[in-house]
């Protein structure tokens, strides 16, 4: 009989001890989903300069389309109405003297926007994988995880690509030229062929080589995948819960999706003024010289002076459409400050809250004063400062002057000095300044795709709404 007491004793105490191991795992996995959520991953040197450095390179390719396009409105505009202003600063010369750095500019970028694209990946892949192993209970965001989209395998293939492209060209043109005319058959030229080939077969090699070590890469990125896979639903749930348990309180008005609404409209206004200037200015063009190979055509007087006045009004139009813009642009990045400084004194007490989700995803999705700050300074800047010095290199005839060249070289240099350095700054700082609005807000992972398709569904409900109130009104 004691033997039995004594067995049920043992089976008490083992179910008890069941139950308690039981209950720490439940308080344990629940402490774990408590922590568990969804942050912005700061960014390390190298990682914050390569995608610094990838977003200048493509301000820097769009600021040089536009200046140069710039340029020749300048030009034309001068050659139709102001012929003798154009002809002492010889305008149409220096055009003329950025045509071949226009497009070495342009082979340069398009080699080194994946270049630099394959280093950003690269340095965001290790980034990713230290901040996994590092802090387990810490989701990336989905911005993060996106820059995994495109491997750096792929940028540099993509790079690759573009050179064997450039070679075919320039190596075609070249064979071309030898075979159809005796002079084209000199050793610069049978050189020019030469490199061009090897570089075609180079790229064949370095195609094939790049196929194992993007193998390598996909399997790296499908481990982090893994990982994710759960965690970012149960820090989803996570983040629900706690903005659930949260107090619902208003925001400042300046934090509201529509505090910026009546500049962006202004922006699009004066972006469409733009376009309508450039279309009327190009009716100029367009019945000076209908076509690339057409002659140039003259008429009578009153056509003759339309054409200049369209020409010259029309290039006034686009300058001051272009001061306009430029000047809203400005104040909307004021603004977009504005509303930075004043989320982090919203949520300085730390105390969580809960908001409409189109404000939390507005304040962490989007667009940073300082990243655009210096991506314009870059646009704007660099471009046109590089023409100057480089049609001087061209051409030393042009009447640019010393100096001129001096400060258009110390703005080529330093304008992207700057730019970097904003940038670097607006990325450390974006970091930790969304980290503590996640932490207040608890807004799960929004990401631009879905909250496209949400808006998206969102106008088709109200369409079906605005039509079935239609049809009772009929009725």
């Amino acid at each position: 009989m004691a033997g039995t007491d004594e067995r049920d004793d043992r089976a008490r105490s083992g179910r008890a001890a069941r139950t308690e191991r039981r209950r720490a795992a439940r308080s344990r996995a629940e402490r774990e989903l408590a922590e568990l959520r969804f942050v912005e991953v700061p960014e390390t040197a190298d990682s914050a300069f390569w995608r610094t450095a990838v977003g200048l390179s493509i301000a820097l390719a769009v600021g040089t389309g536009a200046s140069w396009a710039a340029l020749l409105i300048a030009a034309i505009v001068g050659d139709e109405a102001l012929w003798q202003l154009s002809h002492e600063l010889d305008v149409e010369a220096f055009l003329r003297a950025t045509v071949l750095p226009l497009f070495g500019l342009a082979a340069a970028l398009a080699i080194t926007i994946p270049l630099l694209g394959a280093l950003d990946v690269a340095a965001a892949l290790r980034l990713l994988e230290r901040h996994a192993s590092a802090e387990p209970g810490q989701v990336p965001s989905s911005v993060h995880r996106a820059r995994l989209a495109i491997l750096p395998a792929r940028h540099v293939r993509r790079a690759a690509l573009v050179v064997a492209v450039i070679a075919m060209a320039v190596g075609g043109f070249c064979l071309l030229f030898a075979l159809i005319d005796d002079e084209g058959r000199t050793p610069i030229v049978w050189t020019i062929i030469g490199v061009s080939l090897v570089a075609v077969l180079g790229w064949l090699v370095v195609r094939s080589s790049l196929v194992s070590v993007e193998e390598r890469q996909e399997y790296r990125r499908a481990v982090l995948e893994a990982g994710w896979a759960d965690t970012v639903t149960v820090a989803d749930l996570s983040e629900q819960r706690r903005r659930e348990a949260s107090t619902a309180i208003e925001p400042p008005p300046q934090l509201l999706p529509t505090f910026t609404r009546r500049i962006d409209r202004a922006i699009v206004v004066a972006a469409c003024a733009l376009g309508a200037a450039v279309a009327i200015w190009f009716v100029s063009v367009w019945l000076r010289q209908p076509c690339r190979r057409c002659d140039e055509r003259y008429f009578d007087d009153p056509i003759e002076r339309l054409i200049d006045g369209l020409s010259l009004w029309g290039g006034v139009a686009i300058a001051c459409a272009m001061v306009v813009t430029a000047a809203l642009v400005v104040v909307r990045l004021v603004l977009m400050r504005r509303v930075e400084v004043g989320a982090m004194r919203w949520v300085a007490d730390g105390r969580p809250r809960r908001v409409p989700g189109e404000v939390a995803e507005s304040m962490l999705l989007g667009p940073r004063a300082g990243l655009w700050t210096s991506r314009l300074i870059v646009a704007v800047f660099a471009p046109f400062a590089a023409f100057v010095v480089l049609a001087a290199l061209v051409d030393p005839e042009l009447p640019l002057g010393g100096v001129a060249v001096a400060i258009a070289l110390a703005v080529a240099v330093a304008a992207p000095v700057v730019a970097a350095l904003v940038g670097l700054a607006d990325l450390r700082s974006a970091a930790r300044e969304r980290n503590v609005l996640r932490a207040v807000l608890s807004p799960g992972d929004p990401d631009a795709a879905s909250i496209a398709v949400r808006d998206a569904a969102e106008q088709r409900a109200r369409a079906k709404r605005a039509r079935r109130a239609q049809r009772r009104g009929r009725g």
